[in-house]
C-alpha cells in the first residue's frame, strides 16, 4: 500500500506542477495579450490625435485663408471707395473754383475743345443762366486771339451736367462736362491716387 501511496502523491505532486506551469503559461499569455491590446489601443488614440490635429490645422489654415482674402477684398473695396470719393472731390472742387477761375476754365475748355471755330457750345442751366454770354464772348477772343476762327455761339438749350461745357458741330459733339473729363482720365489718374493715398 505505501507504493501505491507513494506513486498516487508522485502522480499528484506531477499534476500540481503540471497545472502551475499551465497557470503560470496562462498568466504570462494574458499579461502578454493585455500589454499588446494596451499597446494597440494607445497607437489607434493616437492615430486619431494625429489624424485629428492635421484635420484641425488643415481648416484653420483654410480659415486664416479665407480670413486674409476677405480682408483683401475689403481693403480694395474701401480704396475703390477713397478713390472714387478723390474724384467727387475733384468735380466739387472745380464747381466751387472762384467765379473769375470757373469761367477761365471753361474758356479754356471750350477753346482747346473746338474743331472749326464754329460750334455751338452748351451749358448747364445753372452756368448759362450766371455767366453764358461771358464764357461765349472770351472763348471767341481767346480763338481770335490765337489766329482760329472765332465765330462759337450760345446754345439757348442747355444740359444736363453738372458743369462744364459741350461742344456740338454738325454732327459732332464733344462732351468737356467735368463727369466726362474725369472718366475719361479715370483709368490714367487711380493709380497715381491710389499711391498718393495709400503708399
Amino acid at each position: 500500500m505505501i507504493g501505491i501511496e507513494k506513486i498516487l502523491a508522485h502522480i499528484q505532486s506531477e499534476s500540481d506542477n503540471e497545472c502551475k506551469a499551465i497557470e503560470d503559461s496562462a498568466a504570462e499569455e494574458n499579461k502578454r495579450i493585455l500589454a499588446e491590446s494596451k499597446k494597440a489601443e494607445q497607437d489607434e488614440y493616437r492615430d486619431l490625435i494625429d489624424t485629428g490635429t492635421k484635420e484641425a490645422e488643415q481648416r484653420i489654415e483654410r480659415l486664416n485663408s479665407l480670413a486674409v482674402l476677405e480682408s483683401k477684398k475689403r481693403v480694395l473695396m474701401t480704396q475703390q471707395e477713397m478713390v472714387a470719393e478723390a474724384f467727387n472731390h475733384a468735380a466739387k472742387t472745380i464747381l466751387g473754383l472762384p467765379e473769375r477761375e470757373y469761367i477761365q476754365f471753361l474758356v479754356k475748355l471750350a477753346c482747346s475743345a473746338s474743331l472749326t471755330g464754329s460750334e455751338t457750345v452748351i451749358l448747364s442751366q445753372s452756368d448759362l443762366g450766371r455767366f453764358g454770354k461771358e464764357v461765349l464772348d472770351a472763348s471767341n477772343s481767346a480763338l481770335s486771339a490765337a489766329g482760329k476762327t472765332a465765330s462759337l455761339t450760345l446754345s439757348e438749350k442747355t444740359a444736363d451736367i453738372g458743369g462744364g461745357l459741350i461742344l456740338s458741330g454738325g454732327d459732332i459733339e464733344v462732351n468737356c462736362s467735368i463727369e466726362a473729363l474725369l472718366a475719361e482720365h479715370k483709368n490714367e489718374l487711380s493709380p497715381k491716387i491710389a499711391s498718393v493715398l495709400f503708399d
